[in-house]
């Protein structure tokens, strides 16, 4: 069996600009030299084996959220699209001939990446890229299209008919029997689920609209009209995987700051969400639902078990989109809650206080100056402890809980181990490494993590140690890999046996039970 070099969530955007050869504020890719090192290193493992290892990029590898370039006016002429006031602000809309702009556009910010790629197929290795919820845009044809005519075009010496052979596209993910299941994972978090992932397209469609839009998931939306505009301020902060970790990226910046982004962001983020906006409405269509059916039965066929492709779409988890009304449920309830922590345990400590204080002063109880004087001085101590230690609980309270995306996809995985028949299900979307034993210990399931910078506590231990991070598959075994590009090779990856471990938070373990 040949080993897989299993990678996701590269997040490639604008890169480099064209003009003043400056890196786009929302770009968080900057390890293209450092990848096409990682590719080289490929190459030279597998000289002397019999079958060549194969590259899996899966899923997040382009982030056409983050292109908010807009194309000139003789490109729009001959290319016959156009741009509303909108999209010059958001970017373009997801349709085919704009997605293609956009790729166009990732890849000339990207000329190393794009060119050790096309390397790698021209030495006989295979690339299969799977979408994900950053790349939706890899459904349409002619993104596909014009992705192998940009791997041919690069210098790295692919040839038409060697991409047309070893680039391989999957809208869903990709099956070895027996061995291995590896999907993106976004399907199994309600705020980057799709509602019909083998057909992402809008029912509802305005009039003018001549080609098929996407319709984004929440979080695509959510970065697209608010994300973006915030990430701006500072663009380096660390990206952030899912939507939970979105509010609690917005803690670190200025307050008046977030109040003018919101002010002019969170309306036209709203009405993304409208029908025929970039998202279809509250309620699935019959009409879809029946279309989506009769494509998971055509695909029945063609797999081994054939019904794996009705049984994983049963999994998924409902789009948060889908309620509007569920939508600012959400996003408002950690405001509402801190606030109301805040000001209703600050309100009850100063009522407190001042009945104690009143307490003391009265007459009719002490006529003593020297006990008064004692009582209000130990009364002042307490007072400062009782401070300190109720802004440590209203801490504690206001600290977001652990983002339970990471144990649902390992849930998921376990699931799909038995539906699927294989030894291995590998994930990524979370960008939190992970490995453990799932289905009884019949099966691993692991995360790939990210390339990029994110933020986690073992940043604080080995600054890197969660950077650049990929999956091995030799045999039926997974290993946790890290590419150390100063050493050029492949380093192991740490984890520690907590809950936190898994979850990339700070949580206390729980002490074992004296119970049988």
């Amino acid at each position: 069996m040949r080993d897989l070099f299993v990678v996701s969530d590269l997040h490639l955007g604008e890169g480099v600009g064209p003009d003043e050869g400056r890196l786009h504020p929302l770009e968080d890719f900057f390890y293209d030299d450092a990848f096409r090192r990682f590719l080289e290193f490929i190459e030279k493992s597998s000289v002397d084996s019999t079958e060549k290892p194969c590259l899996i990029l899966n899923g997040d590898i382009f982030d056409f959220l983050t292109v908010t370039s807009t194309p000139g006016g003789d490109y729009c002429r001959r290319h016959g699209i156009g741009v509303t006031d909108a999209e010059a602000q958001y970017g373009l809309d997801p349709t085919p001939r704009k997605s293609v702009f956009k790729l166009e556009r990732i890849a000339q910010g990207h000329p190393v990446f794009f060119k050790a790629l096309a390397r790698l197929l021209a030495a006989g290795h295979d690339v299969h890229i799977l979408r994900g919820n950053h790349d939706l845009e890899l459904y349409f044809t002619d993104v596909q299209e014009r992705l192998g005519e940009l791997l041919v075009s690069s210098l790295g010496g692919a040839t038409k008919e060697t991409v047309q052979e070893r680039l391989h596209i999957h809208q869903w993910f990709y099956l070895e029997q027996g061995r291995v299941y590896i999907e993106h994972g976004n399907q199994y978090e309600a705020s980057n689920s799709i509602r019909y992932p083998l057909r992402p397209i809008l029912t509802v469609r305005k009039s003018k609209r001549k080609e098929p839009v996407l319709e984004y998931p929440l979080g695509s939306l959510f970065v697209r009209h608010f994300y973006n505009r915030v990430h701006r301020l500072n663009p380096f902060s660390p990206r952030v995987g899912s939507f939970e970790q979105y509010l609690q990226f917005l803690r670190q910046y200025n307050l008046f700051d977030l109040v003018r982004v919101t002010r002019t962001q969170y309306p036209m983020f709203i009405a993304a969400l409208k029908p025929g906006g970039t998202a279809t409405g509250s309620r699935s269509s019959a009409r879809q639902d029946e279309a989506e059916r009769r494509h998971l039965d055509a695909l029945a066929s063609t797999t081994d078990p054939p019904a794996i492709f009705g049984q994983v779409h049963e999994l998924r988890l409902h789009p948060k989109a889908s309620s509007k009304l569920h939508l600012i449920r959400e996003m408002l309830r950690p405001l509402v809650k801190k606030f109301l922590w805040t000001a209703g345990g600050a309100a009850l400590a100063l009522y407190l206080w001042l009945i104690l204080f009143n307490l003391i002063q009265a007459p009719w109880l002490f006529d003593s100056v020297l006990l008064k004087s004692t009582l209000l001085f130990l009364f002042i101590l307490l007072s400062l402890g009782s401070l300190v230690w109720l802004a440590n609980r209203v801490t504690q309270r206001l600290r977001p809980p652990p983002d339970p995306t990471v144990d649902v996809l390992a849930e998921r995985g376990a699931r799909i181990a038995q539906l699927a028949r294989v030894k291995l299900v590998l994930m990524g979307h979370t960008h939190v490494v992970d490995k453990r034993q799932v289905a009884g210990g019949t099966a691993t399931f692991a995360n790939s993590g990210t390339w990029t910078a994110t933020p986690h506590p073992w940043n604080a231990i080995l600054p890197s140690v969660r950077r650049m991070t990929l999956l091995h598959v030799v045999d039926d075994q997974v290993h946790l890999r890290r590419w150390n590009d100063d050493a050029q090779r492949l380093d192991g990856i740490p984890l520690l046996n907590t809950p936190r471990e898994r979850t990339g938070t700070w949580r206390e373990a729980p002490r074992p039970s004296n119970r049988t």
